[in-house]
């Protein structure tokens, strides 16, 4: 696949990614109309030990999701809010240590409603990760300099061994060293 059309898919996977942020996190401005307020309330709560009121912590969060889906439809800073937003995935899947009991079901790998909520994070999660784009280092282009004993490059590191300097330096020397 070309860069272009790569480039042009990440876009689309950031606006959807972004859309879902931006409805999931206004519904939590307004009391109970978001499914998942509870969870989020109790969550925050252990995550923080207390120290955060849950009406805050509910605005709070509201705010955070509402701010990266404003920055992953519009572009804007994308790397940046690719990073949090992977830390926000991650850490909803902590209540599947805090809450067991609403996290899973009856049976082996059977989930609630709650689990199936949070078990769908794995697919935002992978695309998320697929659209990271890795920060570009500039690297600055090494000047070599070619010398009588060996290759230099800028900076003075020397590529010989020790062993090799050695030799080199009793051969400039016409002595060999000796055991």
């Amino acid at each position: 696949m070309d860069a272009t059309k790569l480039k042009i898919k990440n876009r689309w996977m950031s606006i959807a990614i972004g859309f879902v942020y931006l409805w999931f996190g206004a519904l939590k401005f307004i009391p109970h109309l978001s499914p998942a307020e509870d969870l989020a309330k109790n969550t925050i709560h252990r995550l923080t030990f207390g120290l955060l009121d849950d009406q805050v912590a509910i605005i709070l969060l509201a705010i955070w999701e509402v701010g990266l889906g404003i920055l992953l439809l519009s572009q804007l800073y994308r790397r940046t809010a690719v990073i949090i937003a992977i830390v926000h995935m991650l850490l909803t899947f902590t209540p599947f240590v805090f809450f067991p009991n609403e996290v899973f079901g009856t049976g082996p790998f059977a989930l609630t409603l709650v689990g199936q909520y949070i078990v769908k994070n794995v697919i935002i999660l992978a695309a998320l990760l697929s659209i990271y784009e890795r920060k570009k280092v500039k690297v600055a282009q090494l000047q070599v300099e070619k010398t009588k004993e060996n290759m230099v490059y800028g900076g003075g590191v020397s590529l010989q061994t020790p062993l090799q300097k050695t030799w080199s330096s009793a051969a400039k020397s016409d002595r060999l060293p000796v055991d």
